[in-house]
C-alpha cells in the first residue's frame, strides 16, 4: 500500500512539474526611479515583441505607475504616446488654473510670494512641493475603465505595488484597493509629492524600503521573473550632490542599495537601461529615456525569447481594453465633507445628475473645487450600484490648515517700500467663511481687511475695511515748476451682499462709507492747483456693481476679460455744499493672443457724477502707472500721478504685448483721454490727453518686475518709473 502511495505521489508530482515547465508563469517587476521610470515602457514593448506573455506584473513607485497602467490594459506603444503628449513636471506641480480660482481668491490673494500654514499660531513647513491633486486626477482619468474593480488579480494582468507606512516604517504591499490612489501612494517621492492616505495610513514612496519587490512577485506564483531596473538606488559622489531634491535621494539611496541587491538574486532576467546620465526628476526627457529602455531590451532579446520559447504561450498579446470618454451619472454622491457643505461642492462642482458627461467635464469640475484652496485632495470614482446604475463618488480631505500667515513685497514710485504681512483664516465662526487680514509696513502704512462668507452660487455676504496712506509732491502749474506736497489718506468700509456665476463674475449691492483727506503744509496759491491747501470729507453712499475677471494671468495676461462697474447713490456727507448725487465708473481690460508670442489688449474707463457739485475728493484723478485701488484715481501712462482732476473722464488704452523669453514681456503702450467738469464736454473721437511708451517685464516667482518708458505731449518729459513685485 506504501509502494503504491508513493508511485502516485511521484507521478502526480512529476505531471505538474511537466506541465509548469510547459507553460511557466512569468511575472515583470519594474523598479522605482522617477522619470527613469519611462524606460520601462521600452522595455516592456521588447518584452511583448519577443513573445512573452505577462502573467502578472508589479513595482515600486514609477515602476508602479507604468506597471499599474500596463495592468489596466495599456499597451506599450500607448504609454509611449501618453509620456510623449505629457508635460509630467506640470502635472505634479498642478498650477491652478486661474479661471477656477475664487473670485475672492482673484481679488484679495494674489500677491502673496510666500505663504505657511499656521496652525494653533504654529508656523508649519509644507509636507512637499505638490499636494498630489494633479497626478491623482491623472491617474483617475486613465484609469477609468478599472474604477471598480477592487481586487487587482481581477485586472487584465494581475498587479501589486508596495508603498511605505510612514508611521510604522514597513512596507505595504497593495493587492486591492483604489488603484489611482495605491498607485500615487507607491509613487509618492518624499518632499516632492505630500503623502497619501488610505484607511488612516499615510503612504510614502515603496522604494524606500524596497525599490525592486521580486519576493512579492515570488508570492504572486511566478516562475520566471523579468526584473526591470532603472538603478534609483545607485550611490552618486559628492561631486553630483547639487541640490536638495539630491541630498534627498542619496538619503533614500542607502537603504535602496542594500535591498534591491538581495532582490535582484530573484530574478532570471534584469534588464539594465543605461540612464546614467538622467535624474529622478529628468521629465523634460521621454522620447529619449523610452528609447534607452527600447535598447536594453534589444540587447536582452536573446534570453527574452529563450523565455518566450519555455513558456510556450498560446496567446502572447492582450486583447484591446474598451475605455469610454462618456459616462451617463445617475447619482452624485460625497464623503470626507465636515467643515463644506454640499451646497458649496454642489455651487463650484456645476455638475447635477442625471446627466451624461464626459471624463473631462468630471475633471473641470474637480479642479474648481481643489482651486478653492479648501481641499487638499479630491479623488472620483464611478461605481454602479445593484440597479446597474453609474454613480459619481467625490471623496474630499479637507484641508487641514484653517490658517495662514503670508508675505509680499512692492515697490513702487507712488507707495514706495512695503513689506506686506496677512493673516488668513478660514471657516472662522462659521461654515464657508475666509478671513483675510493686510497690513503693509514700510514707507506708507497700509491695511485691507476682508471677511467673506462664501455659500457658492447662493447669495454670499461680505466686510471690508481698508486704508491708503502716501505723500505726493505735484507740480503748481506748467509755467510753475515748484511742487505742492501732499499728503493722501483714504479709509473705505464696506457691507455687502454678493452672487458668483463660475467664479468669473460677481453682481451684488452694498453700503459704503468713505472718509478722505488730503492736506499739505507748502500750499503755493495758484489758480491751476488740482487740490486745496486741505480737504476733508466723509461720504456714505448705497451701490450696486458687476465684476467680471475670467484672465488666464492676472499680470501679463493673454486672454480674458477684466471689467469692474459700479453705480452708486452718495446720499450723506459732510462736504462743503454736498447735495445727494450719483455716479457711474466702469473699468475695462480685455485681452485677445493673436499668435502664440504676440497678444492685444484693449482697455478703457468711463466715469461720470449726474451732479455739478462734487467735491474734489470725489473727483476723478488721471495720471500714474500703480495698480493700487483708491479715491477714484485713473492709471494713464505718461502723466505723472495727479495731472488732472474732474467730474467726467474717458480713457481709451492699446498694448501690443510680445513674449519674447519664457516669462518675459515686452509691451508697447498707447493711451488718450479725456477729463472735463461737464459731461457734454467729453468727447469721444478727439482726445485732449495722450501718452505711449514702452515696458519690459518679467513675471517673477516673487511677483512682477516691470520697467516703463512713458512720454506725453502734455507733460512734455520722458518718464521712466519701476514696480518690483506684486501689487498691493
Amino acid at each position: 500500500m506504501t509502494k503504491l502511495f508513493l508511485t502516485i505521489s511521484l507521478s502526480v508530482f512529476s505531471f505538474f512539474s511537466f506541465a509548469q515547465d510547459k507553460h511557466p508563469k512569468v511575472g515583470v517587476v519594474l523598479s522605482g526611479g522617477g522619470a527613469k521610470g519611462y524606460a520601462h515602457i521600452g522595455a516592456l514593448k521588447k518584452i511583448e515583441e519577443a513573445g512573452i506573455k505577462i502573467d502578472y506584473i508589479g513595482g515600486t513607485s514609477m515602476g508602479a505607475i507604468v506597471g499599474g497602467l500596463y495592468a489596466a490594459g495599456y499597451s506599450p506603444d500607448e504609454l509611449a504616446n501618453i509620456i510623449q503628449e505629457l508635460d509630467l513636471t506640470n502635472v505634479i506641480t498642478n498650477e491652478k488654473n486661474r479661471q477656477d480660482i475664487p473670485l475672492f481668491n482673484k481679488t484679495y490673494q494674489e500677491k502673496y510670494i510666500l505663504e505657511l500654514p499656521f496652525n494653533n499660531f504654529k508656523i508649519q513647513i509644507p509636507q512637499a512641493i505638490s499636494t498630489g491633486q494633479g497626478p491623482l486626477d491623472l491617474l483617475s482619468y486613465l484609469l477609468r475603465n478599472v474604477h471598480s474593480v477592487e481586487n487587482f488579480n481581477q485586472l487584465p494582468t494581475p498587479f501589486f505595488c508596495v508603498a511605505t507606512d510612514i508611521e510604522t516604517g514597513q512596507p505595504k504591499v497593495f493587492h486591492s484597493g483604489f488603484l489611482p490612489k495605491v498607485m500615487l501612494a507607491s509613487a509618492a517621492y518624499p518632499s516632492m509629492i505630500k503623502p497619501v492616505e488610505i484607511d488612516d495610513h499615510l503612504y510614502v514612496d515603496g522604494g524606500v524600503l524596497n525599490n525592486f519587490p521580486a519576493d512579492e512577485m515570488k508570492k504572486m506564483g511566478a516562475d520566471i521573473i523579468i526584473g526591470v531596473d532603472v538603478e534609483e538606488g545607485k550611490l552618486r559622489p559628492k561631486e553630483d550632490i547639487n541640490s536638495a531634491i539630491d541630498v534627498i535621494q542619496q538619503i533614500i539611496s542607502f537603504n535602496i542599495v542594500e535591498n534591491s541587491a538581495k532582490q535582484k538574486k530573484l530574478a532570471d532576467l534584469i534588464i539594465r537601461p543605461d540612464i546614467d546620465q538622467y535624474t529622478v526628476t529628468s521629465f523634460e526627457y521621454p522620447k529619449e529615456i523610452l528609447q534607452k529602455g527600447l535598447d536594453a531590451g534589444d540587447k536582452a532579446m536573446p534570453d527574452l525569447i529563450e523565455i518566450a520559447k519555455k513558456q510556450n504561450s498560446s496567446s502572447p498579446t492582450r486583447q484591446a481594453n474598451e475605455r469610454k470618454d462618456f459616462v451617463l451619472i445617475r447619482d452624485v454622491k460625497t464623503t470626507g465633507l465636515r467643515k463644506f457643505n454640499n451646497n458649496y461642492v454642489e455651487g463650484r462642482f456645476g455638475i447635477k445628475a442625471p446627466e451624461l458627461l464626459d471624463y473631462q467635464s468630471i475633471s473641470d469640475g474637480i479642479n474648481r473645487l481643489y482651486a478653492t484652496g479648501n481641499f487638499s485632495n479630491i479623488s472620483y470614482k464611478i461605481e454602479t450600484d445593484e440597479d446597474k446604475n453609474q454613480n459619481l463618488i467625490l471623496n474630499f480631505t479637507e484641508n487641514r490648515n484653517r490658517q495662514f500667515i503670508k508675505f509680499g513685497l512692492h515697490y513702487d514710485d507712488l507707495f514706495k517700500t512695503g513689506l506686506l504681512l496677512n493673516f488668513t483664516s478660514k471657516n472662522l465662526l462659521f461654515k464657508n467663511t475666509n478671513l483675510s487680514t493686510d497690513f503693509v509696513v514700510g514707507d506708507y502704512f497700509r491695511y485691507n481687511l476682508n471677511f467673506f462668507i462664501d455659500n457658492g452660487y447662493l447669495p454670499s455676504f461680505g466686510a471690508s475695511s481698508y486704508m491708503h496712506y502716501f505723500d505726493y509732491g505735484i507740480p503748481v502749474s506748467e509755467l510753475n515748476s515748484s511742487e505742492i506736497n501732499y499728503t493722501f489718506r483714504n479709509f473705505v468700509n464696506r457691507i455687502y451682499v454678493q452672487s458668483t456665476i463660475k467664479e468669473k463674475y460677481a453682481i451684488g449691492i452694498g453700503l459704503e462709507h468713505e472718509f478722505s483727506n488730503v492736506s499739505t503744509n507748502n500750499y503755493i496759491a495758484d489758480e491751476d492747483n488740482v487740490f486745496k491747501k486741505k480737504e476733508d470729507a466723509y461720504f456714505i453712499k448705497a451701490f450696486t456693481y458687476l465684476k467680471v475677471d475670467n484672465r488666464d494671468n492676472p499680470n501679463f495676461a493673454r486672454k480674458g476679460t477684466k471689467l469692474d462697474a459700479v453705480f452708486g447713490l452718495h446720499f450723506n456727507s459732510n462736504a462743503e455744499d454736498f447735495d445727494k448725487y450719483t455716479q457711474l465708473k466702469t473699468r475695462l481690460e480685455a485681452n485677445f493672443p493673436i499668435n502664440n508670442f504676440l497678444s492685444y489688449r484693449f482697455t478703457a474707463n468711463f466715469g461720470t457724477f449726474f451732479n455739478e457739485n462734487v467735491s474734489s475728493l470725489q473727483k476723478y484723478i488721471l495720471g500714474g502707472y500703480v495698480e493700487q485701488n483708491f479715491m477714484n484715481y485713473t492709471k494713464f501712462y505718461g502723466l505723472p500721478f495727479g495731472t488732472a482732476l474732474g467730474d467726467n473722464i474717458f480713457t481709451i488704452g492699446s498694448n501690443l504685448q510680445a513674449k519674447v523669453l519664457k516669462n518675459h514681456y515686452i509691451n508697447f503702450l498707447v493711451n488718450v483721454a479725456n477729463l472735463e467738469d461737464q459731461l457734454d464736454d467729453i468727447q469721444f473721437f478727439k482726445f485732449k490727453y495722450l501718452g505711449y511708451g514702452i515696458s519690459y517685464g518679467y513675471d517673477s516667482p516673487f511677483g512682477p518686475i516691470n520697467g516703463f518708458w512713458t512720454y506725453s505731449p502734455q507733460h512734455k518729459k520722458g518718464i521712466f518709473n519701476v514696480s518690483l513685485g506684486f501689487w498691493f
